[in-house]
């Protein structure tokens, strides 16, 4: 079963588990809803860009001139497509991990379930003193949790996301680079520093975005963000007019990477660089 289809799921086996949990049952599922919608939208944009595509070369191979403005616009709907489908991996990423939380919230429902009573503690009796009267044994009391605690790291990373998605960039990096440096061995670690990239991307600071993209692959060198890190770093290369790094790091891409959709959006825009 695909982790989007087993979170849609997921409801029913939590209930029968024991643990209810309305309130994340109905927002993870309203996430699932989300994604998919999102994945619809960027296979739409997939197909008119093919047929975008279809179109240039029918005109370059009958001999007509392609307009200067259709190639403008070819490149920019190759930066959108870039962004949309980085954007869907993420949101992905967030509801795989949330799944995987809430698997094992559903296991460690089942566990309490069979022990049962065994695992609460007796309550107090009162023990007989040397007078004959009872002396009640006292019964440890939780202390709470100190102010000042570590963040929520889900909550953390969501409401960072949240920013960059709003174009709040300098809160995004804000709250990105406090998830790195706080959870630095967590599954969306490297997701975080990737975003770090993109904000700067998004804002036009290319060069600083590339020195975050190489932070990010030089700390996670096997990240499933590699492939995405290299290549916005060869469209900031582009941006900047270093139009040789940024061919190099395009055929980087395609090499390292094949059968992805970077390897595939690097070679496109190395054709319409003409550098193929």
């Amino acid at each position: 079963m695909s982790r989007l289809a087993l979170a849609a799921a997921l409801p029913a086996l939590l209930v029968c588990a024991g643990c209810v949990m309305p309130n994340q049952f109905g927002q993870l599922q309203k996430d699932v809803a989300d994604v998919q919608q999102t994945l619809a939208g960027v296979s739409k944009t997939q197909a008119d860009l093919s047929q975008k595509v279809s179109a240039l070369e029918t005109q370059v191979g009958s001999g007509e001139t392609v307009k200067r403005s259709e190639i403008a616009d070819f490149r920019a709907r190759l930066d959108e497509i870039v962004a949309q489908s980085m954007a869907t991996t993420d949101k992905i990423d967030q509801v795989n991990s949330r799944v995987d939380r809430l698997s094992q919230d559903v296991q460690a429902a089942r566990e309490a379930q069979r022990r049962g009573a065994a695992a609460s503690p007796p309550p107090s009796v009162p023990a007989p003193d040397a007078g004959g009267g009872a002396v009640p044994v006292p019964v440890p009391v939780p202390t709470p949790g100190a102010s000042g605690a570590a963040p929520n790291p889900n909550a953390l990373y969501t409401s960072a996301y949240s920013d960059f998605s709003k174009g709040n960039y300098a809160l995004a990096i804000q709250g990105f680079e406090e998830y790195a440096e706080r959870f630095p061995e967590a599954e969306l670690a490297d997701n975080a520093m990737y975003w770090i990239g993109e904000c700067h991307f998004s804002q036009g600071a290319f060069k600083t975005a590339i020195a975050a993209f190489d932070a990010m692959l030089d700390k996670y060198p096997k990240s499933d963000k590699a492939a995405a890190a290299n290549l916005k770093k060869a469209l900031a290369f582009v941006q900047l007019n270093q139009i040789g790094q940024g061919v190099e790091q395009l055929r980087y891409v395609a090499a390292t990477y094949p059968g992805t959709d970077e390897a595939r959006i690097a070679k496109d825009r190395l054709a319409t660089l003409g550098k193929p």
